[in-house]
């Protein structure tokens, strides 16, 4: 199957000619090797359980759409993809055995120290890779369009974590500490995954076929930050022998969104959700061109930098952020952080930290449980008092919790993320004019005097559940880089 990516434009495709095969009974088991650009959760959502009723609502909802179109050309296929869905998809035809990532010795460190988005890495292959010899467009060619934001770094980083077994390969062509490094990394990202050192991919076939290790619920929860935050912080503690550590950093006490902003700004490439609005503002201009033209003081570059990129973004170089967070003693050792976070001016929502390498990630994430009425709160004891566990007086469960994982973490790394973030919260004075003005009964007068207060120069953040949001793939949004 070509011209597209399993995890989005040939999921009906991949559905139909899986259950194609399983009619016909002459296959026992089925390898799927998708491109090194999909995302494996959504490839496994195909065929996992619990998305049955999802796909047999899907199936319904072709099949109205294709009894409207009857007689139009794609008709009966589509009738065909509805039968498969109503049916309540590859999962009752199919069970999902093992996800399997390979990871390339050589390179995978690179990977995690890169500045290339897919887009650029695409435009690479493709400048090099040239027509086959009949002329024909090379295999991967319009697999990644030009408007897919994501980037290597993170799309790395989350194929290892959701993977039951990783396989790294190329192990002839690095030293054996080197070896080590990427196993630790491995280890730090996903604790509990079968890791296989492979050359030339020479292994058993049954160290990957027929396994019965997939779980979905186990995979989406496998993430080593994940566990971190929920286990405990010594969860692989060997693994700081390959020089790889983490640790979690918590705080209950907001950043102060300039001072944060001035910590992270040139070390890392800072990637948000642009807030586009479908209507025009009072003055009759487009919102979305007030993001990408907003002369934010906080934003001001070196001239000469900006007049040396040739880019779609003029403020942006990727490369000589890279170089700087390199050379930065606190931040350029770091390889991964996760988590969420706490704004002084945001008082209602959490926000989400995703860093992989130079690109850093910080978007919308919901509103704190504290925020929610009590009828909103799951009523399963041991889940209620799960969550009643993150409440503190008087500010509820707001607070900073963040893992991160990195080199050098035993020698001096740890201490100093520590003290950088540390002095991004807000000093004691700031804290208490803080707690006044939450006292402000007035929620637009309240945010107004926090705004006021402390400057906040981040994308807007919108509360998903009155705008519909996705904060799940990575497809399915605009983003604006700084």
């Amino acid at each position: 199957m070509q011209n597209g990516c399993i995890c989005c434009t040939l999921r009906g495709d991949l559905l139909e000619e899986v259950a194609r095969l399983a009619e016909q009974g002459a296959v026992d088991y089925l390898l799927i090797e998708s491109s090194g650009v999909s995302e494996p959760q959504q490839v496994a959502e195909t065929f996992s359980e619990e998305f049955a009723e999802m796909h047999i609502a899907a199936g319904h909802d072709l099949e109205a759409e294709a009894q409207q179109h009857s007689g139009e050309v794609g008709t009966s296929a589509n009738q065909h993809l509805a039968e498969i869905l109503k049916s309540g998809g590859l999962s009752r035809i199919a069970r999902l055995d093992t996800c399997v990532t390979v990871i390339d010795a050589v390179n995978c460190m690179t990977d995690f120290n890169t500045a290339d988005f897919l887009a650029d890495r695409h435009k690479q292959a493709t400048a090099s890779d040239g027509p086959l010899a009949d002329g024909s467009p090379t295999q991967d060619s319009g697999v990644v369009p030009e408007e897919d934001d994501r980037n290597i770094s993170e799309l790395q980083a989350d194929q290892i974590e959701f993977a039951d077994v990783i396989v790294i390969n190329k192990c002839d062509l690095v030293s054996t500490s080197e070896v080590d490094s990427v196993r630790g990394l491995v280890k730090r990202l996903n604790p509990t995954a079968k890791i296989l050192a492979t050359v030339k991919s020479r292994l058993d076939p049954k160290e990957i076929l027929d396994t019965r290790l997939f779980s979905y619920e186990k995979a989406v929860l496998s993430a080593g930050w994940l566990k971190s935050l929920t286990e405990g912080e010594d969860l692989v503690p060997e693994t700081e022998e390959y020089g790889i550590g983490t640790f979690v950093y918590r705080a209950r006490r907001p950043f102060h969104p300039e001072r944060l902003w001035e910590t992270i700004k040139n070390v890392f490439v800072i990637i948000q959700e642009e807030y586009q609005p479908d209507e025009m503002d009072e003055d009759g201009d487009d919102d979305k061109n007030k993001v990408d033209n907003d002369d934010d003081e906080w934003e001001e570059e070196d001239e000469d930098e900006e007049m040396d990129v040739d880019d779609e973004q003029p403020q942006l170089d990727p490369r000589k952020r890279l170089a700087a967070k390199m050379q930065d003693r606190t931040f350029g050792p770091l390889l991964r952080s996760k988590g969420f976070l706490w704004l002084a001016t945001r008082p209602k929502m959490f926000g989400e930290w995703s860093q992989a390498g130079v690109m850093l990630t910080i978007t919308a994430g919901d509103l704190w449980r504290c925020e929610l009425p009590e009828s909103e709160l799951p009523t399963h004891p041991a889940t209620r008092e799960a969550i009643l566990k993150d409440f503190q007086d008087p500010w509820g469960d707001r607070r900073q919790e963040l893992v991160f994982i990195g080199q050098q973490m035993r020698d001096g790394g740890e201490a100093r993320i520590r003290r950088a973030l540390d002095n991004c919260l807000l000093k004691d004075s700031e804290f208490r004019k803080w707690e006044k003005a939450m006292r402000i009964r007035d929620e637009d007068k309240r945010e107004a005097r926090l705004v006021e207060l402390f400057e906040d120069g981040f994308e807007d953040w919108l509360d998903p559940r009155e705008h519909g949001h996705d904060h799940g793939d990575g497809h399915g949004h605009d983003h604006h880089s700084h």
